[in-house]
């Protein structure tokens, strides 16, 4: 059995149960694991290498996250999304990106700045090249991390990391880009030369229009399904 102290932490310091909370994240994201997919405390403790203690407890932090669901005897599974799920963590989505989109445009005239944004658009296009949605998606939201990280607001940036928006965002990608490919990357492609002009108001509705754009196709599809 580990002991209290490789429970907490491993040879770098690094919280177990955080350790694990990442993880099952990363693995959603990677598709190892899928919506409505039962986790076993046993099994990722064996494949996580720790003590079941610290899985129990990161199982319930993405409880809390609203990653897994709890059932009574049954242990835990990974939550599955309906589309108006994704409608409104898109809107929500939107609310806490656009304050990156305006405060990073506005500081784009720092060289190092205006070079980090360009590095974190290239995934992007390489993965629209690949047409792989969940790597496109993923990339998308990697361009957003490092645009809040730019931003310099500490909370926006803390908020976007969260486990629940890496989950939310990857579960995104069942509905977009969808059909729309092409438009998809012709909007980004836009609100990245906003965001390097510096013109932080027109970034701001650059994004927003984009955003406004995803929620139209979303709502459809939605209406398509109650039909």
């Amino acid at each position: 059995m580990a002991s209290k102290a490789s429970d907490r932490d491993d040879e770098n310091g690094v919280s177990l149960v955080s350790h694990v909370v990442d993880s099952i994240v990363d693995g959603v994201m990677a598709g190892r694991y899928a919506p409505g997919q039962r986790l076993i405390a046993a099994d990722l403790a064996e494949e996580y290498n720790v003590s079941r203690a610290p899985v129990r407890e990161a199982l319930h932090m993405l409880a809390g996250e609203g990653v897994v669901e709890l059932i009574a005897n049954r242990g835990a599974r990974i939550r599955r999304l309906s589309v108006k799920d994704r409608i409104d963590f898109l809107e929500f989505t939107e609310a806490l990106c656009v304050l990156g989109v305006r405060l990073t445009a506005g500081k784009v005239g720092d060289p190092e700045i205006r070079d980090a944004v360009i590095a974190a658009f290239q995934p992007i296009e390489d993965n629209a090249v690949r047409r792989s949605a969940r790597d496109f998606v993923d990339s998308l939201y990697r361009y957003h991390i490092a645009l809040n990280r730019l931003s310099g607001n500490r909370y926006v940036e803390f908020f976007y990391s969260r486990p629940y928006m890496r989950f939310f965002t990857t579960l995104l990608s069942e509905l977009a880009p969808g059909d729309h490919w092409d438009q998809y990357l012709i909007n980004y492609r836009l609100i990245h030369e906003t965001i390097l002009t510096g013109d932080a108001h027109s970034a701001v509705v650059t994004f927003s229009s984009h955003i406004r754009w995803v929620l139209r196709n979303m709502r459809e599809a939605l209406a398509a399904d109650e039909a």
